[in-house]
């Protein structure tokens, strides 16, 4: 009964926005929640708050006074200018995230996962390696379940595999992973952070509580991952495609090893083995992989559970085959850094699909990867889509100078941008692929990545009929 009679507001009423005003509604807080939109979901969601007995704002950026409060739940989705997080720091009060909250009031073991891409992929990987007849791993936080949802659900048997982004990481207090999962760390969210100093110190927040006994498992490939490992007390495990001094989990002679501090040296599984595409679909699961055993799971007990991972929707995730044509999905790559590990996944022609609203970001690094891809005769062309279409067009021409011209045509719309795509793959000898992974978020057409990516997929799916009939 920590919170009970404070008063808190909690702002944001996203799904963590309810499911803390839940759990501190139940603990007997006097809780107020806000929002500045005034949807119908927000509605109802401030309708619920109401009936369960608090207060709630919404059309509204802060509360009349706010030296009324004890303390502010912050949901990861506001941002860190918000006027009622600018004067609750300005007054003192402690403020902290959804994710710090549900810490302090589901005290099951927790591994977190944080990164610039991947981090859904293998949070779920690692919650269905770990889920036995009698203990669930219940994947959770920035996945779709935020934490609080899971106040009185869980048991003591029970891990909980939580996402966490740098939005919610920035505002913890004491939240503590028995095992931080670092996949990497690249420019991202700039409309967020004012820079990567600042972006980067929030995700190295993951291990700032850990202790001796806890894990960091971290990409020894990715310097700004050594870098935040090297701050940790925690026990150290290294995972990429070649061994660091016989620790960790890595590549060699076509298996994944695992080493020290887990184990002398034990084969796990065959590279081959693994069912996700490209490098980063090798290091996602050696990520995964280095979890799983940090947690006591058998290395037999990992294989089976990884040969029968079948991917999510919306990553690198196979639509189907047309004529000679193959689409993927790739909705949820909403930077650059995303896109490049697609463009590396494949050894065949791609037609790629770019665009959608810029994140602050810029495509320098991108552009180099294009016209890297495109002088070892792998890009077939570039359609442009969406907001930020004349900036990636502006930086991919800047890089191709003094390489061979890249093919880059304009769609007006998501459906035009398939036909396009489809045309220009039909004209590749031998057939192409398809991959839309825009590099870019979803906001200027989309609801989010998941309405952008069903929507390619109906589109395909329309196209294919058409094609066959």
């Amino acid at each position: 009964m920590m919170f009970k009679n404070m008063k808190v507001l909690v702002i944001g009423l996203g799904l963590s926005g309810i499911a803390a005003s839940r759990s501190l509604l139940k603990r007997g807080a006097q809780v107020m929640a806000i929002d500045s939109a005034n949807s119908d979901d927000i509605r109802a969601r401030a309708d619920e708050i109401i009936k369960a007995g608090g207060t709630a704002l919404i059309g509204v950026e802060k509360p009349e006074s706010i030296r009324d409060f004890d303390l502010v739940v912050v949901s990861p989705g506001v941002p860190p200018n918000a006027p009622a997080l600018v004067s609750a720091r300005f007054e003192g009060i402690k403020v902290i995230s959804e994710l710090e909250l549900g810490w302090k009031i589901i005290r099951n073991r927790v591994i977190a996962v944080t990164g610039t891409n991947g981090k859904t992929t293998t949070t779920k990987l690692i919650s269905e390696i770990l889920s036995t007849k009698g203990r669930s791993a219940i994947a959770c936080g920035n996945i779709g379940t935020p934490l609080c949802d899971l106040d009185g659900k869980t048991s003591d048997k029970d891990l909980l595999v939580v996402e966490t982004s740098s939005f919610q990481l920035e505002n913890i207090e004491n939240f503590k992973p028995d095992v931080a999962v670092v996949l990497n760390i690249a420019p991202d969210h700039f409309d967020w952070h004012s820079n990567f100093r600042e972006y980067f110190g929030a995700k190295a927040r993951i291990v700032e509580n850990q202790g001796s006994e806890d894990y960091v498992i971290y990409n020894a490939q990715d310097k700004f991952c050594v870098d935040l490992a090297s701050r940790a007390k925690s026990m150290r495990v290294p995972f990429g495609m070649n061994s660091t001094d016989s620790h960790g989990i890595w590549c060699e002679e076509g298996w994944v090893v695992a080493g020290k501090p887990l184990f002398r040296k034990k084969r796990v599984m065959r590279l081959k083995e693994i069912p996700l595409p490209g490098v980063h679909g090798i290091l996602n699961t050696l990520a995964a992989i280095g979890a799983a055993l940090a947690v006591g799971e058998e290395p037999a007990e990992v294989r089976e559970k990884v040969l029968a991972f079948k991917g999510l929707e919306h990553r690198m995730e196979y639509i189907m085959t047309i004529g000679n044509v193959v689409f993927y999905n790739d909705s949820k790559a909403t930077n650059p850094h995303a896109t490049i590990h697609a463009l590396r996944s494949f050894n065949s022609p791609m037609v790629v699909i770019l665009g959608g609203k810029n994140k602050g970001l810029d495509f320098e690094e991108i552009s180099k990867e294009l016209v890297r891809v495109n002088d070892r005769g792998l890009l077939a062309g570039i359609v442009l889509l969406g907001e930020c279409a004349s900036e990636i067009e502006e930086a991919v021409r800047k890089e191709t100078i003094e390489s061979r011209q890249i093919w880059m045509e304009y769609a007006k719309d998501l459906r035009d941008a398939v036909l396009k795509s489809f045309k220009k793959a039909l004209e590749v000898p031998g057939g192409a692929v398809v991959l839309f992974s825009p590099a870019a978020a979803s906001f200027d057409m989309f609801d989010d990545y998941k309405d952008r990516g069903l929507k390619f997929k109906e589109i395909v799916y329309a196209t294919g009929k058409s094609f066959s009939g």
